[in-house]
């Protein structure tokens, strides 16, 4: 997709004491916070069609599945303001918004439009951002992301991750298998890999140029690490016995493997270009699930070292090993935010499989969701949010993301598909 370009005008730093509480709930992972009411108005439309200018619906649908934010239903409001000069601020009062996005979308030459947007600040009574962005038709859902992306980072003081990827695996005639990409909210599917056999474990680099993934293809797990511009690939492992699991350095230099020499697996490194192949965690018990810690210093994994599975940590520099889970008798899957403070996993809870969060600092353990059958756990680069697998009525899988204070779970509209193995890509600038 060819960038469009995009000007921001100016904003005054400023954070009203409700996004404050939001931040700090996100920090310390406490309980229900409120979300913040947002008037998201249709962008006025001139010389280009309605359905273009709806791209307000896809910074509602932004800010709606982040979880800290609540769109308000505008259809009750008669007209849209063309700046904050124009806007009744007590009748946004009255239907207590704090914010309001509003915007225009003009027809340009050669299929391109311009999109104008100002964010509003209804108890300063004052326009605290605003920007335009410019590109082809077709790209007016990544406009939208991006209009997200600005008001997200501005509200919150973090990135958004509305304009990212995500990669996950489709199987379909019950015996084929795709390595899909699409936008993270499901839309603008691409496939990547076409394959008889099974893929699993798909893994973004770091940069968000290659994705690591297991295939069975060899009539054995082996690892592939894939160029996405090209879809140019290489074997990375195939040693004896299995070989799964990938999981990329900070620094996208090396990769965590899982490898069957001997009876159980293990945790090797490995360089990106497939030299250099050391066991890292010496048991004799199953260590599996490698997750790196943001800083490169320690990995976190799944070993059932003391009886059932539980979530351990191994520090590269020390080699020392501690146990990170302790609350429930199944614990797997770990992964890391981007700051190093939540850990995501999956827990066993009355039975059921559920997405939990722990606070690493504070030992606080928070269940995102109900069950009963939910998998694969993935953050979002911005750690506000989780995309993971769930079972549609027993039957059907499906993708959806869950806000990290757990008040808003999304599926993702990948309609029949059935979906497995999520991948959330990083920010990419």
């Amino acid at each position: 997709m060819k960038k469009f370009s995009y000007v921001i005008f100016a904003g005054i730093l400023y954070f009203s004491s409700s996004i404050l509480h939001a931040i700090e709930v996100i920090e310390i992972l406490g309980g229900k916070a409120s979300q913040i009411p947002i008037a998201v108005m249709p962008f006025k439309s001139f010389g280009t069609t309605t359905n273009i200018a709806k791209v307000n619906n896809v910074i509602k649908g932004d800010l709606s599945r982040s979880g800290l934010f609540y769109p308000l239903d505008t259809r009750g409001v008669s007209s849209s303001p063309n700046s904050d000069k124009d806007v009744n601020f007590s009748q946004w009062k009255s239907l207590e918004a704090q914010f309001l996005i509003i915007g225009r979308v003009d027809s340009l030459q050669k299929e391109k439009v311009k999109v104008s947007w100002s964010l509003i600040d209804i108890y300063k009574q004052q326009t605290i951002l605003s920007g335009e962005y410019v590109g082809r038709k077709t790209q007016i859902r990544a406009i939208g992301h991006k209009v997200s992306d600005k008001v997200y980072e501005r509200l919150t003081g973090s990135k958004g991750v509305f304009h990212t990827k995500i990669a996950f695996v489709e199987k379909y005639n019950n015996k084929k298998y795709k390595l899909n990409i699409s936008d993270y909210d499901g839309y603008n599917v691409t496939s990547l890999l076409d394959s008889k056999m099974p893929i699993i474990s798909p893994r973004w680099s770091p940069d968000g140029k290659k994705i690591a993934y297991v295939s069975f293809e060899k009539e054995k797990p082996v690892i592939y690490i894939q160029e996405i511009a090209t879809g140019k690939r290489k074997l990375l492992a195939n040693f004896k016995g299995n070989n799964s699991a990938p999981a990329w350095s900070p620094d996208g230099k090396k990769l965590a493997i899982v490898l069957t020499y001997n009876a159980n697996s293990q945790i090797y490194l490995i360089n990106a270009d497939g030299t250099d192949v050391k066991r890292l965690v010496r048991s004799r018990a199953i260590t599996t699930e490698p997750s790196w810690s943001p800083d490169g210093k320690e990995i976190y994994y799944t070993s059932n070292q003391g009886g059932g599975p539980q979530i351990y940590k191994f520090n590269l520099e020390d080699s020392e090993v501690s146990r990170v889970t302790f609350e429930g008798k199944y614990n797997l899957y770990p992964s890391l935010s981007y700051d190093g403070k939540l850990l995501l996993y999956l827990t066993q809870d009355q039975g059921k499989f559920k997405v939990a969060l722990q606070n690493l600092q504070s030992k606080q353990v928070l269940k995102l969701t109900k069950g009963p059958l939910d998998e694969a756990p993935v953050f979002a680069p911005n750690g506000h949010m989780v995309l993971f697998v769930f079972k549609d009525y027993g039957k059907t899988t499906k993708i959806g993301t869950v806000s990290i204070n757990g008040l808003k779970i999304d599926p993702l509209p990948l309609g029949s598909r059935q979906v497995q193995e999520p991948a959330w890509g990083p920010i990419k600038n």
